[in-house]
């Protein structure tokens, strides 16, 4: 579901949450950082009846390639770089969070401190459906950890994931092309 991979690229974005002046925004520098997610996903997607309809064999037969290969219960870890800015730090980052069709998604803040922030969403969109928990602990200005759940339901199969996220400050300024 695309709110999965959403929870993925968050990463140390979400630690900054900021909603209403009511969030804490975690005790880190700004600058670039470094970020290892790993994740593991059990089940897979289905596709919903509308898509499935407009899909050649051929699509099909890969996309459940792609589900099988995905979903297989290996974890899989992939290491990128964000910029955090002063102004992410004050801003709630799913304020700017693509919409696209029906898609309708709340987020809450369970707790929010200088040094921990827990965030649930869920979200829904016809048959469609996807509840995240998320935590980061800011160990010191320099590193934070996370750690997730989310269950997506599409086309009338679910997926379940978890993922652990490793991040650590690179350095105060972003080299060109850092987002």
């Amino acid at each position: 579901m695309r709110r999965s991979v959403f929870f993925c690229a968050v990463c140390l974005c979400a630690t900054a949450l900021m909603a209403g002046g009511k969030i804490t925004p975690l005790n880190v520098k700004t600058g670039l950082w470094e970020s290892t997610s790993t994740t593991t996903m059990n089940g897979a997607l289905g596709v919903p009846p509308e898509l499935l309809a407009q899909m050649t064999p051929e699509q099909k037969a890969r996309y459940e390639a792609a589900m099988k290969h995905m979903a297989n219960g290996a974890p899989r870890a992939r290491t990128y770089k964000n910029c955090l800015t002063e102004k992410q730090l004050k801003e709630d980052p799913f304020k700017d969070k693509e919409q696209t069709g029906d898609m309708k998604c709340h987020e809450t803040v369970i707790r929010s401190t200088g040094s921990d922030i827990e965030v649930r969403e869920s979200c829904s969109e016809g048959t469609s459906s996807g509840e995240a928990h998320m935590t980061f602990h800011a160990s010191s200005p320099e590193h934070v950890n996370g750690t997730g759940e989310i269950t997506a339901t599409m086309g009338g199969r679910t997926m379940h994931s978890t993922i652990k996220i490793d991040s650590k400050w690179q350095g105060a300024t972003c080299p060109a092309g850092t987002h």
